[in-house]
């Protein structure tokens, strides 16, 4: 049955690339799976739980919403042509630079599909405009909220359930923060570097476009009168919620990124207050088409990975993990890669990881910390190449890319770090 359902994830992303609709494919691969596994009942089930996802659902769509009113009240072009004179100078290193930037504000959201739907409407347009292919653009933002960096906070979740699966209570949080900083810090450069470089490979085509556009864009840049407020208007919701994190000025708890997006949008009916009814109807509109364009997709994915479930894959790798605890080094770099870019969820692979092999660390032979870094690196990694995880469906959303696209370009850097990562962790 194991391989049966192991064929049907073939075919269904077979049928991904060969342009067959999406969430179909993915929905009838899952509900297939389902009804081999004896669950078809639970297909259903999954598919409308992730409708009403309240993190997912709502950071997503008030983050859309309020793009698209800076879109309509024309503050996306403000900020871009503001932003192209000083970028224009940096052009050559802007990939990495965003992914160096989109690892800071991880730090303070935690969530990459939230930071995607906050940096990436802000971000892509940029990066668009400076030359850079909507794919690769795309790409760059997600392999920096993919987390190629290391988690600077001892106190994750993360390195808290790994901590407590120590039997001899020696690791720590702090422990592995200081164990992962300077892989992870070379670890993002590999990613910003490689990401650029699979663009130039893979997108000649589009880049040569973007070139085009990207000259017409300097053109109108030199003669288009930039507001400032208005410039400054897409930014106002990740200003508080820097504020909120990195400062003690603003209470996290309350400034939650949905409150942030709220904010703005109520500043926007005051800047824009001769056109109230445009202002709210673009909130509202922006929703409606995430939940079409994003939600529905992450729905579809959702009982993909409820059938992978179901028929026992994910379970089948997790117990092969178990049996050959042996070979834990490579199986922690790469089995919770693997398991995530399957189903799309970094943490259900790290937390399989963390509960079935890290109390073996010391029997293995491995130091603790070292070993639970690597892990917990891993599940990210693996969200960074799958095309179903919440953060690849948000970023297609926003670019309007696809989805299998995007994990082309960041799967040959992903690669890499992992290898690297083995050589100096290992």
């Amino acid at each position: 049955m194991i391989w049966l359902g192991a064929a049907i994830v073939v075919l269904v992303f077979v049928g991904i690339i060969l342009k067959f609709d999406t969430k179909l494919c993915l929905i009838f691969g899952g509900a297939l799976m389902c009804l081999l596994g004896g669950g078809l009942s639970q297909a259903v089930p999954a598919y409308c739980a992730s409708l009403v996802n309240g993190t997912i659902v709502y950071y997503t769509c008030i983050s859309l919403g309020y793009s698209t009113v800076m879109k309509t009240m024309g503050c996306t072009d403000h900020i871009i042509y503001a932003a192209l004179g000083p970028l224009s100078k940096v052009k050559k290193i802007i990939v990495p630079a965003t992914v160096v930037v989109t690892w800071f504000f991880m730090q303070a959201l935690s969530s990459a599909a939230t930071c995607a739907a906050v940096e990436g409407s802000i971000m892509i347009p940029i990066m668009t405009a400076l030359g850079v292919p909507a794919a690769t653009a795309a790409a760059t933002i997600l392999i920096g909220a993919g987390g190629c960096g290391p988690s600077l906070n001892p106190g994750g979740t993360f390195y808290v359930a790994s901590a407590q699966a120590d039997p001899l209570g020696e690791a720590s949080g702090a422990g592995m923060v200081s164990v992962g900083f300077v892989p992870g810090i070379i670890g993002m450069f590999i990613a910003g570097i490689g990401v650029m470089i699979m663009g130039k490979l893979l997108d000649k085509g589009d880049a040569k476009a973007n070139e085009e556009a990207a000259r017409k864009a300097m053109e109108a840049a030199s003669t288009f009168k930039v507001n400032p407020l208005y410039a400054i208007m897409p930014l106002i919701p990740l200003i508080l919620i820097l504020t909120a994190n990195y400062t003690p000025l603003l209470d996290a708890k309350v400034f939650d990124v949905p409150t942030c997006m709220f904010c703005g949008f109520v500043l926007s009916l005051i800047v824009f207050r001769s056109k109230f009814k445009e202002v709210s109807t673009a909130f509202f509109r922006g929703q409606g088409d995430a939940f079409f364009s994003i939600i529905t997709l992450m729905a579809a994915a959702a009982v993909f990975v409820k059938g992978m479930n179901v028929i026992g894959i994910t379970n089948a790798i997790v117990e092969a993990m178990k049996a050959n605890p042996s070979i834990a080094r490579f199986g922690a770099a790469y089995i919770p890669m693997l398991i995530a870019a399957l189903s799309g969820s970094g943490n259900a692979a790290c937390f399989a990881f963390i509960e079935s092999v890290l109390p073996h660390s010391h029997e293995i032979g491995i130091d603790h910390n070292r070993l639970s870094v690597l892990c917990c690196t891993s599940g990210s990694w693996g969200r960074a190449i799958s095309p179903v995880a919440a953060v690849t469906v948000v970023l297609a959303g926003i670019s309007g890319v696809e989805p299998l696209h995007m994990v082309k370009l960041t799967i040959v850097p992903i690669l890499c770090i992992s290898v690297f990562y083995l050589f100096v962790l290992v």
